[in-house]
């Protein structure tokens, strides 16, 4: 009674220890990161703030790089060069049902230990659809949502061609 109890707790703890994992990181020795506030040259008040803290909430939730002001191994700094909003579809009615957002950033990522620049686009272009009416394809209901989605996109194209291998 006891064994057929004991081992399948001793399977199950076994196997929940092991797990792989998907991140990987090209540039071992980068180990902390100083984030540096985006200049905000856009109309669109408190983007700049918004880029900065969604950066700051998702390294930290990513784990490979550890924020701090100083003493940094890397660091990533730009400017938001351009944000905006226009109409992207209308219904039968010729009522708008969505419009596109699109923001155009200068971002670089440097290492800083072997004083390299490991990404840098100076136009970068992310776009996101959000919907204003029923029936609207957009995948977000407001622009507050799509904002954010606009920020992760930045922040998964910056990851991906700075730090990440593959």
């Amino acid at each position: 009674m006891v064994k057929k109890f004991i081992y399948p707790v001793l399977l199950l703890l076994i196997l929940s220890s092991c797990f792989y994992s998907v991140y990987s990181n090209a540039y071992p020795h980068l180990r902390k990161i100083r984030i540096l506030a985006f200049e905000n040259r856009t109309s669109e008040y408190g983007l700049g703030d918004k880029l900065l803290n969604y950066l700051n909430r998702e390294i930290r939730n990513d784990g490979r790089l550890k924020i701090v002001t100083e003493d940094p191994d890397c660091t990533l700094e730009g400017a938001i060069l351009s944000f905006s909003e226009s109409v992207y579809s209308y219904d039968t009615a010729n009522q708008i049902q969505d419009y596109q957002l699109t923001m155009v950033v200068s971002v670089t990522f440097t290492d800083l230990i072997n004083n390299t620049v490991l990404y840098e686009n100076n136009a970068l272009t992310v776009t996101e659809l959000y919907a204003v009416a029923e029936g609207g394809t957009a995948k977000f209901k407001t622009k507050e949502e799509a904002v954010e989605e606009l920020i992760a996109k930045l922040y998964r194209t910056v990851l991906q061609n700075s730090i990440e291998g593959w």
